[in-house]
């Protein structure tokens, strides 16, 4: 398994980073996105739909 990470993320406000873990066929096995600070908004887009995600949190935070 082979491991890629994204440390920092440049478009965010504080701190983040991404894992993405490859299996040995090249494909993603898993991908874990971390933001040590709790801003909340996980809680407004629990349960939707992927594709809302981006309009909801940018009328939030504008980043």
């Amino acid at each position: 398994m082979r491991k890629i990470t994204i440390d920092p993320i440049t478009r965010l406000e504080g701190h983040g980073k991404i894992n993405i873990f490859l299996n040995d066929a090249g494909g993603v096995e898993n991908v874990y996105f971390a933001i040590p600070e709790l801003r909340g908004f996980e809680k407004f887009c629990e349960g939707r739909p992927a594709d809302q995600v981006p309009q909801i949190v940018s009328r939030i935070c504008g980043v």
